[in-house]
């Protein structure tokens, strides 16, 4: 869809037939998301459900995105972790992803488009002056804080990891003589120990 399409939009919420916001392939996170979280008291809530994506890849790249589990109505679906089957509902509809929020109107960096055909909200209600100017707000707001989470991404990554190695470094600096002692030991019985793979000397009668 354009900009100039006329775009009509009203969410089904337990309604929806297609639950096509929650078993799209993916439901990104962005650092925006985790700090609103934060400000609400809510992140520990959340963040259970939240991983990170590594890139696989030189041309793949960082990003958060929710867990997934298995559909009990077709295990061989996936739905966002945070998707009640049951209630056919989001169980943090309230402060959900600001992906979430803008779902099925994506901003791309030039125009408005849509992320799913098989939302059957598209088309529904009337959408005011207002609501289709706040719609598109909120659109371009993703995309930024996307974008802006993809490029901060492997920098708090990195630092991260720089500062555990510190940490673990320091920690075995700190230790004891007694418990280097002990790590050594430990260390080297590891080493001793048989791996399984030796063949056993073939038996000799007389």
């Amino acid at each position: 869809m354009s900009e100039k399409s006329k775009y009509n939009f009203k969410c089904l919420e337990q309604k929806c037939d297609t639950k096509a916001c929650h078993i799209r392939p993916q439901v990104l996170v962005t650092i925006g998301d985790l700090a609103r979280w934060m400000n609400h008291d809510y992140i520990m809530n959340i963040l259970p459900g939240i991983t990170i994506h590594m890139p696989e890849s030189e041309h793949d790249s960082f990003y958060f995105e929710t867990l997934r589990k298995p559909l009990e109505s077709d295990p061989e679906s996936t739905a966002c972790i945070f998707y009640n089957e049951q209630a056919n509902s989001c169980e943090i509809r309230y402060d959900r992803p600001i992906s979430c929020q803008t779902f099925p109107l994506v901003f791309n960096g030039e125009n408005y488009v849509l992320s799913s055909k098989d939302c059957p909200g598209v088309g529904e209600g009337e959408v005011t002056k207002e609501a289709l100017q706040e719609a598109k707000s909120l659109a371009e707001k993703e995309f930024h804080q996307r974008r802006d989470s993809t490029a901060a991404l492997p920098a708090i990554y990195s630092v991260m990891m720089n500062q555990m190695m510190k940490q673990s470094s320091e920690a075995m600096q700190n230790l004891s003589e007694e418990d280097r002692k002990k790590m050594d030991e430990i260390i080297s019985k590891s080493k001793e120990e048989p791996t399984g793979e030796e063949e056993s000397p073939t038996d000799q009668s007389e």
